[in-house]
């Protein structure tokens, strides 16, 4: 009678065990799926290397550090056809500049490595030459020699990329057919330096990077002067007509993938 029991016993708990086994490996796949799905969520947005997210939708105190405008030019915000909340800078006739000067609670410093990236359409007459759209401009500008080692400004029907060195002497690594009304993406990497033989640039136009006047993707410059530099958009100069230049998606990262958003 004793064994009897014993027996049943033993055999309930088997029974038990092999029940709990089973539910647990019946359960295993949706908790690994639960693990899996949890680790490419994390990873689909990288904190550590997005360093400034200039999106309109988080407010001008939190992008700008300063907003430049003069005569009658305005720094205003839009919705594009997506209902994305984007910055639109606007140049009236006779105005000489409308631009943010960012990037706030951000600073590079020599030796930084760094990717700069935007989205933006430009309403602009097609032979208008302006100063800048986009600068890399140093701060102080009394102790600037480039003043602003890099730009992008409209010229004869074109859209280029300009350097400065150190005696402020221009040249155009790259340029392109100017466009009015239409998006163009931009994203670029440079190395942060006074000294020309270690800072560099690369630059992506739509999602593909770019080869350069001297048959190269990256271009050899010095892309720090004066204590420090900072990113600007907008529009300068182009004093006769009218311009407005819309921009989204600005972003200052260590990584391009996460600049080209």
């Amino acid at each position: 009678m004793k064994n009897t029991k014993i027996a049943g016993i033993t055999l309930a708990l088997s029974s038990l065990f092999l029940l709990t086994n089973c539910k647990k490996q019946a359960e295993s796949p949706l908790l690994q799926n639960d693990l899996k799905t949890s680790g490419t969520q994390t990873n689909a947005v990288n904190t550590l290397a997005l360093l400034f997210n200039g999106d309109a939708s988080n407010g001008s105190s939190n992008v700008w550090k300063d907003i430049n405008v003069e005569q009658t030019g305005t720094v205003t915000t839009v919705n594009d056809e997506t209902g994305t909340l984007c910055w639109s800078f606007n140049k009236p006739i006779g105005s000489h500049r409308a631009e943010g000067h960012g990037a706030k609670n951000f600073q590079a410093v020599e030796g930084s490595d760094i990717y700069i990236g935007w989205t933006s359409k430009l309403y602009i007459p097609l032979t208008l030459k302006t100063e800048a759209v986009f600068q890399w401009k140093a701060y102080p500008t009394s102790k600037a020699k480039a003043n602003h080692p890099l730009m992008l400004r409209t010229n004869n029907g074109r859209l280029e990329l300009q350097h400065f060195d150190e005696n402020h002497t221009a040249t155009v690594p790259w340029s392109i057919a100017l466009t009015s009304g239409t998006w163009q993406q931009f994203v670029v990497r440079m190395k942060v330096s006074e000294d020309d033989t270690v800072g560099f640039i690369e630059f992506w136009y739509n999602g593909v990077q770019q080869t350069f006047t001297n048959g190269s993707k990256r271009l050899k410059c010095r892309t720090l002067d004066s204590d420090y530099c900072d990113p600007k958009w907008g529009v300068y100069g182009g004093d006769s007509s009218k311009v407005t230049h819309v921009v989204k998606k600005i972003r200052i990262a260590s990584t391009y993938a996460d600049a080209a958003q």
